[in-house]
């Protein structure tokens, strides 16, 4: 029969058992506590370097960034610059058509009109203009019609007015003064170098010598007018086409040719002539086509 001592061992073995069954359970708790406070504490720190990280590398990321949006933005800047250049050489084109039209329907309309000299005494010669002179003085402009076709030194030359003018369609502006067999140098109204009889249309004796001026290249001055002509702003001028009786010469421009419109006439007490200023109808430097009047039977 067990002792007494036998008996009390086995009741404090399980106590003893579980105790230590507990102290076990709570360590292992603890454990874990700590190593989750452990992994939390890693894990907060690895957040924060991966921010700071974030921080001190942003400034890279964005530099990096702006350049390559600054070369995006270079690449569409040169095409949009390459399209606005085709545009505008597009719509300077039309612009060159739209004059050489308006410019050729005035020349057409003047040589199908009653203000063309007689076709007997005139063969219209159309030309378009290849170069010019850069001097104000020495205006000239040189045309793709020369002794080929019958164009001789002094021929008129006339360009094309807008309709709005009321001229016939065309107006004098030069005559030809070299000629090539291909080319033909025509010195404009503006040149030093050129002058014409003109009178002032339906003034009695408003006739004189038009040459440019001095002091502005855009306007003519008719000089030698008599002071007692009348002269009124707004009047029109054209060539006088005179000839002198005794000697039989005569201007090289055929009567009635539409030169401009009277700006201004001046004159003083003491002057025996007034001074006509004159405004052409053909602004000297935009124009791109003529006809050259040539003389009947100089074609070949």
């Amino acid at each position: 029969m067990p002792s007494t001592r036998t008996r009390h061992a086995r009741r404090i073995v399980p106590v003893v058992l579980v105790l230590v069954a507990v102290a076990l359970v709570t360590v292992s708790i603890r454990a874990q506590d700590r190593v989750g406070e452990g992994t939390a504490r890693a894990a907060d720190a690895q957040v924060a370097a991966q921010e700071a990280a974030r921080r001190v590398t942003q400034p890279v990321r964005d530099l990096v960034g702006w350049f390559g949006d600054l070369r995006v933005a270079r690449v569409e800047r040169d095409r949009l610059a390459a399209e606005n250049a085709v545009l505008r050489a597009d719509l300077a084109r039309l612009e060159a058509r739209g004059q050489d039209a308006e410019e050729l329907r005035g020349l057409l309309g003047y040589v199908r009109s009653p203000d063309f000299p007689r076709v007997e005494d005139y063969a219209p010669r159309a030309a378009r203009i290849v170069a010019r002179s850069p001097s104000l003085t020495s205006s000239t402009v040189v045309v793709d019609a020369g002794s080929a076709v019958g164009v001789q030194v002094g021929d008129p030359v006339l360009a094309g007015v807008s309709e709005a003018a009321d001229v016939g369609g065309a107006a004098l502006v030069g005559r030809v003064e070299a000629v090539t067999e291909r080319t033909a140098t025509v010195a404009l109204l503006s040149n030093a170098t050129v002058a014409v009889g003109a009178a002032v249309a339906g003034r009695r004796g408003a006739d004189g010598i038009l040459q440019p001026s001095a002091a502005d290249p855009g306007v003519l001055v008719l000089g030698f007018v008599p002071r007692s002509s009348v002269v009124r702003q707004g009047d029109r001028v054209v060539t006088s086409g005179f000839i002198d009786p005794t000697s039989g010469l005569g201007s090289a421009y055929p009567r009635g040719l539409p030169i401009g419109v009277v700006s201004e006439a001046r004159q003083s007490d003491t002057d025996t002539y007034k001074s006509v200023l004159v405004v052409p109808w053909v602004e000297l430097g935009s124009f791109a086509n003529v006809v050259v009047l040539t003389r009947a039977g100089a074609a070949p």
